[in-house]
């Protein structure tokens, strides 16, 4: 090979190295530096130069079509609302603990027996809950008691249905039930004031024009008694629960022999309450619930406004919170 023509081949082989280099750097179009196109720049995704080779072995040169966009996360952000504005209850009740195996010889039974007037017995056997404060539900009236040493308590109810479902509770959990049928209820109406806590309420039944202190005022304190109710001769009163303790759910029940009545009969029913230095001047809240021989069961949430506190140590007497009774013959 002549010298001349390496020399020529040195050339050439330079030439297209500057021809490659050329291409590579100034290949694609310059950037338009216009307004707001330098932050537009800057703001995008990094590109890169790809170079390989088409099907007939020659080199090609372009920019992938690919830009990567930044996802903005704030967007996506949901706000929670903070626990104490959802769940407002400051106080909640105390739960017990359910056992998902009874423990041998410490199952709760529920036994009842009728009584006259349309009174049920219930016996209490829990044996692994003496001492212990207990509520017993029946419909929509409900009330406390405690067992004794042994885990034993009984309770003398005036029924609501004839077919009465009654259930008791230790520490908020169902322990037993039962059922039973009195149909004797369909000769009686009754009344029942219930509430929660130490208030001093009292149910006041006056029968047949009678004034306080009169034979025909029945209430909790006087001698009338379920026998009184079934010769048709009076009504009778009976209290419910404990006043003291956590869990202190009052009721008193009147009970009228509407059916044993020989003459048109009217009965005024009042509310009373003792007035004290917790409750002069406010509203105390409770329950009512009447039921006409078994037939209907009405219940109400009452708010009681108290006397002012010049009355304290005196009994406010309210007489618009039940429907007073007015019976004819029957």
């Amino acid at each position: 090979m002549s010298r001349f023509k390496t020399v020529k081949t040195i050339l050439s082989t330079m030439t297209i190295a500057v021809a490659v280099g050329f291409v590579m750097q100034y290949g694609e179009t310059a950037p338009n530096m216009q307004a707001g196109a330098e932050n537009a720049m800057y703001n995008s995704a990094p590109r890169t130069l790809m170079m390989s080779t088409n099907a007939q072995g020659e080199a090609v040169f372009g920019v992938p079509n690919v830009v990567m966009t930044p996802l903005n996360h704030a967007a996506n952000v949901q706000p929670v609302v903070a626990v104490d504005v959802v769940y407002t209850e400051l106080d909640v009740p105390v739960l017990g603990t359910i056992m998902a195996t009874p423990i041998i010889g410490c199952q709760t039974t529920l036994t009842t027996k009728r009584q006259p007037a349309a009174l049920v017995e219930l016996t209490i056997d829990a044996p692994c809950f003496a001492n212990s404060t207990f509520t017993v539900r029946h419909n929509e009236m409900l009330f406390s008691g405690v067992t004794d040493r042994t885990g034993t308590a009984l309770v003398t109810v005036p029924v609501l249905t004839t077919d009465a479902m009654f259930y008791v509770a230790f520490d908020n959990i169902v322990q037993a039930s039962t059922e039973i049928f009195v149909p004797e209820l369909r000769q009686y109406d009754r009344a029942v004031l219930q509430w929660e806590g130490t208030e001093n309420m009292r149910l006041h039944a006056l029968e047949g024009g009678a004034q306080i202190g009169d034979p025909g005022h029945v209430w909790s304190a006087s001698i009338h008694t379920a026998e009184d109710a079934r010769s048709g001769r009076y009504g009778f009163v009976v209290y419910l629960g404990i006043a003291q303790g956590e869990l202190s759910y009052q009721a008193e029940v009147y009970t009228f022999p509407a059916g044993q009545m020989n003459t048109d009969a009217v009965v005024d029913l009042l509310v009373g309450v003792s007035v004290n230095e917790a409750n002069c001047g406010r509203e105390v809240d409770a329950t009512t619930i009447q039921t006409n021989a078994a037939q209907t069961l009405v219940t109400s949430d009452v708010a009681i406004k108290m006397p002012d506190c010049d009355q304290i140590g005196q009994v406010a007497l309210i007489s618009d919170k039940f429907a007073d009774l007015t019976l004819a013959a029957r």
